[in-house]
Order: structure tokens, then C-alpha cells, then sequence
């Protein structure tokens, strides 16, 4: 996925997506054209036809060059990081943290304004990158308690539900925090964490 690009190359790009992440805060894009995106860049047509086909090839490549960056980041170091004991599940940390950083761009594409196709592009990864981390954890499924495809898009709507509800809420809380919180629900489930115990079943 990385290119050796010419820092010409790169700032042109880097132009043109903040153009684009900067329009999709004030309208849909439906109603951006590429000369609006041109014109917020800096940069003429012509430039920007030599990069993209049309606006809708620009955001596809955002979009690709963002979440091939978040699961390279995310990516686990080790099996151990997902079973060993600690105040939070690395992975989780990580993940919490790249978000922040590029809290702008996450916040606009799930935004009023937004692309619907991203977060769906998001949830697919997060499934996939949940999948194969199950295999590698949990190399019998068949000895599963629940079929392994309901448990990975259980954990992936999960996911995501969080970071959405951290975006809207304008990221009160810290990576660390959101981060400890997920690995609390994961590791412990609902039941669990909300502070019932076997001896409150009846309760329902």
C-alpha cells in the first residue's frame, strides 16, 4: 500500500484530501465538485485529474490510505497482547489513539455530512482483522459456545458503537480510558460489567 512518492506527489495528495475533508464539513458530496475541491486545494484541474479520476476515486483512495494505516497501527504485536492481564487490551489502546489523532477526518466522514459507505468499509475491516484474530485464538470454533459468525459481528458493531458514541460525545474521555472500557466489555461481556452478578438472573 505505501509508495515512494514524490514529496511533490505527496503534498498534492495531502492538498487535496484536506480540500475534501474540509468541503464534506460543509456539504455533501453530492453537491462538492471538483473544481470546489481544486479551488480549496490550491491547485489546478489538470493536477488534480493527473491523481484522480473523479472526485469519487479521491475518496476511495482516502478512505483505503486511512483504514490500510488504522489496522496497520492497531495490528497486534503478539497473541499475548489479547490474553495477557492489564489495565487495557493494547490493541484497543492503539486503536483508541489513532482515532484521536485523526479525530477530524473520522468525526467528518460518520458526521451529518458524512459517507455512509465508510463505516461500512470500517465495520467489514474490523470483522476481518476480529476473524482472524479468532483463529489464531481460538483455533477449534466448532467447540464455540455460539456460531463464530454471529460472536465476530457481535464484537464488530460493538466496535464500532463505541467509537461512534466517543466521536459524537466529543472524546470526553481519554484513548487509555475508552480503551479500558472496551476491553472490560470484551473480556467480562455486558452482563458482567454492568455490576450484576449470577445471583441477580432472576431480576429479568
Amino acid at each position: 500500500m505505501k509508495e515512494n512518492l514524490d514529496p511533490r506527489v505527496k503534498r498534492t495528495r495531502r492538498l487535496l484530501r484536506e480540500a475534501l475533508i474540509a468541503l464534506l464539513q460543509e456539504k455533501s458530496l453530492d453537491d462538492i465538485t471538483v473544481r470546489d475541491l481544486t479551488e480549496r486545494a490550491g491547485i489546478n484541474r489538470a493536477t488534480f485529474y493527473e491523481h484522480y479520476r473523479d472526485k469519487f476515486d479521491l475518496l476511495d483512495q482516502t478512505i483505503d490510505e486511512l483504514l490500510f494505516s488504522l489496522v496497520t497501527h492497531v495490528a497486534p504485536r503478539s497473541v499475548e497482547e489479547f490474553t495477557e492481564s492489564g489495565e487495557a487490551i493494547p490493541v484497543f489502546v492503539r486503536m483508541f489513539e489513532f482515532i484521536h489523532e485523526h479525530a477530524l477526518y473520522f468525526q467528518v466522514m460518520m458526521g451529518d455530512h458524512g459517507i455512509p459507505s465508510f463505516q461500512r468499509r470500517m465495520l467489514k475491516m474490523i470483522r476481518q482483522f476480529m476473524d482472524k484474530k479468532l483463529d489464531q485464538l481460538h483455533p477449534q470454533p466448532e467447540k464455540m459456545k455460539i456460531p463464530k459468525e454471529i460472536f465476530t459481528y457481535y464484537i464488530s458493531y460493538a466496535n464500532l458503537g463505541l467509537i461512534t458514541y466517543w466521536l459524537e460525545n466529543g472524546m470526553q474521555y481519554s484513548a487509555q480510558y475508552m480503551a479500558k472500557q472496551l476491553s472490560e466489555l470484551t473480556l467480562r461481556g455486558p452482563y458482567l460489567t454492568s455490576g450484576l452478578d449470577e445471583t441477580d438472573e432472576n431480576q429479568f
